[in-house]
C-alpha cells in the first residue's frame, strides 16, 4: 500500500483566494446570523424539537434508573428473603408501568429524531436558498470588469458548493453546536445533583477530550483551504472544455483534455485524503479518551456501590448521562472541521457579496429616470480614453457625437477599438478619462436600468438562452406583447425564421442556440432589441458572421429599422455603412478619419484602403 504523505501545495492551487479562516470568525458568524434573522421562526422551531428531544433524553435514564431502583430492587431484595415477590400483582404493576413509560418515550424520542433531521436540514436548506438567490442577484449585478478577472468556473463553485457549505454552519453552527452547549452545561450541572464525587472525576478529564478534539484543528483549516481552491480549479477547467467542445474535437483533443482533468482530480482526491487522513486519526484517540472517561466512572461508581453510597438504579442513570455529556464534546472536533470549512466557503460567498454592485454613480448625481416622452438619443463621447490593463489603452482621446435620429458608423481592423466603444456607451466600463453624455447629461448620472431600456444592442456573436423563441424575444419585459412582437419579427425580417420552426413562438431554442444558424440567431437577436422598441440602437458587427443572403435581408431592412432612432453601427463590411450620416474610422484606439462615404473615398486614405481591399476580394470571390 503507498504511503499516505502530505500534498504539497503548488503556486496554481491559487491559496491565496482562500482567505485563512479563524478558529471560529464572529463576523462571519455574525453575517450569517442576519441572513438567518428572516427566517427566525423556522429556527425557533428547531430549537423547540431540540429541548424535546433533550428532555426525551434525559427521560429515558430516568425512567431506567425508576424501574431498577423500584420494583426490580424489590424483586431481588425479595429473592433475598426467600419471598414470592414475582408472583405478586403489586410487582408486575409496576413493572409493566415502568416498562410502558420508557416504550412511550423511546417511541417519541423516534419521533423527535426525525422531526430533528426534518426540520433542521429544512431551515438551513431555506436559509441558504435565500442566500444563493442574493448571491446569483449580486453576480448578476457587477460589472464586466469583475467577471474578467475571475474564471466561470469559479464563480459557479461559489454559487454551488460554497454556498452549499454554507448549509452545514447553518445546520451545525446556528443549531446543533450552539444548543450542543446548553446540553453540556445541563449535564454537567445534573450529573452534580446525582453524585458530585462521580461528576467531579468526569469534569477533570473533560478538558482532555476537548483538546483532542481540537488537536487538529489547524491541519483540518489548512486541508479544507486546499480542498476548496482544488475544486474550484477543477471546475473552472470543466467550464471550459464544455464550452469550447467543438474545438477540442475538431482538433482530436479528447484524449489530452481527459487526462489533464484526470490530473486535476487527481490533486482534487490527494487533498481530500489529507481531511479524510486527520478525521480517521482523530476518531480513534477520541474514542479512547471517552472509554477511558467511562472505566474510570466503573470503578468509582463500583466503589461507591460497594459502600452503598450509591444504587445501581443512580450508576445507571449517571452513566447514560455521561454518555449524553462526552457525546457533543466528541463530535467537537468534527464539527470544527465542518465549520473550517464553511468558514472558508464563507469568506469567499461574503467577499463576492461586499464587492460594489455595479459601476458607482457620479458623487453628486442621484440617479437620473428615463422619460421615453424626453429621451432623444444624443451621445456625445467627450475626449474619452480607456484601458482594460492599467498602461495599455485602447481608446485614445476620442470624441464624436451621435445627433438624435442618425446613424453614426465606425469602421477599422481588428482591435482598432470598435466594440470598446460599444462597452463603454452602455458603461460595462468606465472611461480611463473623458466621459459620455447622453442627451447632456454625464452617463454616470443616469439610472443604468432605465437607460438600457432605451437603448437596442446586437452583437456579432448574440446570446439565446435554453426555452422558447418567445422567452428569447421578450425577456421578460411585460410590456411586449404579441402585437409588438410581430412587428419587430417583420420589421427584422426573422419572421421566415420563426414560420419555418415547429411551434413557431413557442418552437424550442436549444442552449446558445445550437439548433438555429448563425443568421436566424442574428436575426432572432435583432428582433429581440426591436421588440423594445429603442430610441437608440446599436449594432456591434450584426452582420460579420452571416452569410450574403442574410447580409442582403439585414441591409434591405436596416434603412427602416434606424429610420428615426440614433445608431451607432460597428461595422466590418464596409457595404453595410453606405447609408451612415458619419463614418468613424478607427486605428490604435483613435480615429483617424470622419465623413460620410463618398467623402472618404476621395480622402485615398485608410477607409479608402479598406474599401477597395474589401471589394477586390468580392470580385475575385465572386464567378
Amino acid at each position: 500500500m503507498k504511503a499516505w504523505r502530505k500534498p504539497t501545495v503548488e503556486p496554481e492551487d491559487h491559496l491565496d483566494e482562500i482567505p485563512v479562516p479563524k478558529s471560529f470568525d464572529a463576523s462571519l458568524f455574525g453575517r450569517l446570523i442576519a441572513e438567518a434573522k428572516p427566517h427566525a421562526r423556522l429556527f425557533v422551531g428547531a430549537y423547540g424539537v431540540l429541548v424535546g428531544l433533550f428532555a426525551l433524553e434525559l427521560a429515558g435514564p430516568w425512567i431506567l434508573r425508576g424501574a431498577i431502583d423500584g420494583p426490580v430492587a424489590q424483586a431481588v431484595d425479595a429473592r433475598a428473603r426467600h419471598a414470592d415477590a414475582f408472583q405478586s400483582a403489586e410487582f408486575v404493576h409496576d413493572l409493566w408501568f415502568w416498562a410502558t413509560l420508557y416504550v412511550l418515550c423511546a417511541g417519541a424520542t423516534i419521533l423527535f429524531r426525525y422531526l430533528e433531521v426534518a426540520h433542521i436540514t429544512r431551515t438551513g436548506q431555506t436559509v441558504i436558498a435565500d442566500l444563493r438567490t442574493k448571491l446569483f442577484r449580486h453576480i448578476a449585478s457587477l460589472d464586466l470588469a469583475w467577471f474578467d478577472k475571475r474564471p466561470t468556473g469559479q464563480l459557479v463553485t461559489r454559487v454551488t458548493s460554497d454556498v452549499e457549505n454554507l448549509s452545514e454552519m447553518v445546520t451545525t453552527g446556528l443549531c446543533t453546536l450552539a444548543f450542543d452547549v446548553v446540553k453540556v452545561v445541563v449535564a454537567v450541572a445534573v450529573l452534580f445533583f446525582l453524585h458530585w464525587k462521580l461528576a467531579l472525576l468526569v469534569s477533570l478529564s473533560l478538558p482532555v477530550l476537548i483538546g483532542v478534539s481540537l488537536f487538529f484543528r489547524g491541519g483540518a483549516r489548512d486541508a479544507h483551504r486546499l480542498v476548496r481552491a482544488r475544486l474550484a480549479r477543477t471546475n473552472g477547467y470543466l467550464q471550459e472544455v464544455l464550452s469550447g467542445i467543438r474545438v477540442v474535437q475538431v482538433f482530436r483533443r479528447e484524449a489530452r483534455v481527459s487526462e489533464r482533468f484526470a490530473g486535476l482530480l487527481g490533486r482534487y482526491l490527494e487533498a481530500n485524503m489529507r481531511t479524510i487522513f486527520l478525521f480517521a486519526l482523530a476518531l480513534p484517540a477520541l474514542d479512547f479518551v471517552v472509554n477511558a472517561i467511562q472505566g474510570a466512572t466503573v470503578w468509582t461508581g463500583g466503589i461507591e456501590i460497594l459502600g452503598e453510597r450509591m444504587s445501581y438504579g443512580l450508576f445507571l442513570q449517571f452513566w447514560f448521562y455521561v454518555k449524553l455529556l462526552t457525546n457533543p464534546l466528541q463530535e467537537l472536533g468534527e464539527r470544527y472541521n465542518v465549520l473550517q470549512s464553511a468558514f472558508a466557503s464563507a469568506e469567499r460567498v461574503f467577499g463576492v457579496l461586499d464587492t460594489p454592485p455595479g459601476l458607482a454613480l457620479a458623487p453628486t448625481a442621484s440617479a437620473r429616470g428615463v422619460d421615453a416622452r424626453d429621451f432623444r438619443g444624443h451621445v456625445r463621447f467627450e475626449n474619452v480614453s480607456f484601458a482594460y490593463v492599467e498602461g495599455v489603452e485602447v481608446l485614445s482621446d476620442v470624441s464624436f457625437e451621435i445627433p438624435p435620429g442618425s446613424t453614426v458608423a465606425v469602421v477599422g481592423a481588428t482591435g482598432a477599438g470598435k466594440s470598446t466603444l460599444v462597452n463603454l456607451l452602455l458603461r460595462f466600463y468606465e472611461p480611463t478619462r473623458g466621459r459620455i453624455t447622453v442627451d447632456g447629461v454625464d452617463l454616470r448620472e443616469w439610472d443604468l436600468s432605465a437607460l438600457r431600456r432605451r437603448f437596442g444592442l446586437v452583437l456579432q456573436e448574440d446570446f439565446l438562452f435554453a426555452g422558447t423563441v418567445r422567452d428569447n424575444l421578450v425577456m421578460g419585459r411585460t410590456e411586449i406583447d404579441d402585437a409588438v412582437l410581430s412587428e419587430a419579427l417583420e420589421a427584422s425580417r426573422a419572421g421566415p425564421v420563426v414560420a419555418g420552426l415547429a411551434g413557431g413562438l413557442d418552437a424550442p431554442v436549444a442552449e446558445r442556440g445550437a439548433t438555429l444558424s448563425t443568421g436566424e440567431r442574428q436575426l432572432l437577436a435583432i428582433a429581440r432589441a426591436l421588440a423594445g422598441r429603442p430610441e437608440l440602437v446599436i449594432l456591434d458587427e450584426a452582420t460579420a458572421s452571416v452569410d450574403s443572403a442574410t447580409e442582403a435581408r439585414i441591409e434591405e431592412a436596416q434603412q427602416s429599422l434606424l429610420s428615426g432612432r440614433s445608431a451607432l453601427v460597428i461595422a466590418h463590411r464596409l457595404s453595410t455603412v453606405r447609408r451612415a450620416d458619419q463614418i468613424l474610422v478607427m486605428h490604435r484606439g483613435r480615429i483617424r478619419e470622419r465623413g460620410r462615404h463618398q467623402e472618404l473615398l476621395r480622402q485615398r486614405g485608410i477607409y479608402a484602403r479598406l474599401h477597395t481591399l474589401q471589394f477586390a476580394e468580392a470580385e475575385i470571390r465572386t464567378p
